[in-house]
């Protein structure tokens, strides 16, 4: 028979074991600071928000204010007067002032030498002299002609009356019975001629001196035709001095010196630097919007100036309207030709107008969406936005004064209706 193994077998006394109460309140704080601080991460988690770093949004409060609708242009300062000079006949040119020189209105700038015009005005003085004598002749003429008419009048009046006495004699002795009532009636007939020839030369005279009048008016104007030909001929020559018509500096020459120039041809520019004009390139898109009497504040070289719109080019050229604008209280600034510049004009002044900065977030959604920041939060808010200027745009609704909105792009993000920003 085989024993059993009790023998072996050792008696063990239970003893009571302490419960780990430390270690369990340790892990539960652990796993409650735990969940404390990644709960945010699975709140986002679990609502599909997107978590954006606060330093890479630009913030921008919404606030009122006065709104100039405006557009911001560049452009160049041109002088208001600035005249190009002509020849006025072809001929050799003689440049007298170099560009740079400062010149007073009706200095003599260029000179030209035309030939063809010097003989012709020797030509047509030549002719004048010629009309001057042969008119002088004709009055001469005309004075022995008409010396000749009154020659033959004296002797019609004469005539009468010798035939008068002969007519009183011949009566006298009729009456005495001494001639015969034929030689009579022959003396009465002589008288009646000599009557009708003192009229007929008195007539002739009367004709005679209009005659000699419309002659010396036809030799008058013939004079006159070409003293008027003389003087316009010398106007010409005269116009070969090059005269400038503004006080101010020589700009360019566009021809050389001693050059053959044509009819016309342009010669040299001067600048009145006394009045100037801004010349501006504005975008098509603001066509309808440009105006005469528009308010432009300009900048050159830091300093600002203030003009209006003068003028606005009908037609458009590179999808830009040429506009001019005066400028004013340019006293204190050094101005130059061509000085290039930064302009805005003012279409518009809307008072009391609540208005937000512009920013990228305008390229998101067409502008018709904007995340209100709240906190710690930014929620895709519904907008509704106006007039809009260089810096800052109108808001018509969606938001109101005090609201803090994300003025910076939002594309990253703009496919969720609301972010987290650490």
């Amino acid at each position: 028979m085989i024993n059993s193994t009790d023998g072996q077998d050792q008696v063990i006394s239970k003893t009571a074991s302490r419960k780990p109460w430390g270690s369990i309140a340790f892990v539960a704080v652990v796993l409650v600071a735990a969940v404390w601080f990644i709960w945010p991460t699975l709140q986002q988690w679990a609502g599909g928000v997107p978590n954006v770093e606060a330093q890479s949004i630009t913030r921008s409060e919404v606030f009122r204010g006065t709104l100039v609708r405006d557009v911001a242009v560049n452009g160049k300062l041109v002088a208001a007067n600035a005249p190009t000079l002509y020849s006025s006949e072809s001929g050799q040119v003689t440049l007298l002032a170099k560009p740079g020189d400062i010149v007073e209105e009706g200095a003599i700038v260029a000179t030209i030498s035309s030939p063809e015009l010097q003989s012709l005005i020797k030509q047509a003085t030549a002719k004048l002299e010629s009309l001057k004598t042969a008119a002088s002749r004709g009055e001469l003429t005309d004075l022995e002609s008409q010396l000749d008419l009154e020659r033959v009048l004296d002797t019609a009046q004469v005539r009468i009356k010798a035939s008068t006495r002969e007519l009183a004699r011949a009566e006298l002795s009729f009456k005495k019975q001494v001639i015969s009532e034929i030689d009579l009636v022959s003396k009465r007939d002589a008288k009646l001629e000599s009557e009708l020839l003192f009229q007929h030369a008195l007539k002739r005279v009367e004709l005679a001196k209009k005659r000699l009048e419309f002659e010396n008016q036809t030799r008058a104007l013939s004079v006159q035709r070409q003293q008027l030909i003389v003087d316009e001929l010398q106007r010409r020559v005269e116009l070969l001095n090059v005269r400038t018509p503004v006080n101010g500096v020589v700009g360019n020459w566009l021809v050389q010196k001693q050059e053959r120039v044509a009819d016309t041809q342009a010669i040299m520019t001067v600048v009145d630097l006394s009045q100037y004009e801004a010349e501006l390139s504005v975008p098509e898109f603001y066509a309808d919007d440009l105006g005469l009497g528009l308010d432009v504040q300009m900048k050159i070289t830091g300093k600002s100036l203030i003009g209006k719109v003068i003028s606005v080019s009908p037609e458009v050229k590179n999808n830009q309207v040429m506009v001019r604008v005066s400028v004013d209280n340019f006293a204190d600034i050094q101005l130059r030709q061509n000085q290039r510049l930064n302009a805005r004009i003012e279409f518009e002044k809307k008072e009391n107008v609540l208005m937000v900065k512009r920013g990228g977030f305008l390229a998101s959604h067409g502008g018709q969406t904007a995340y209100v920041i709240n906190g710690e939060y930014a929620q895709q808010t519904p907008i509704s936005l106006g007039a809009q200027s260089v810096e800052f745009i109108e808001v018509i609704s969606g938001l109101k004064a005090g609201d803090s909105i994300i003025s910076s792009s939002t594309v990253e993000f703009d496919s969720h209706s609301a972010i987290l920003l650490n």
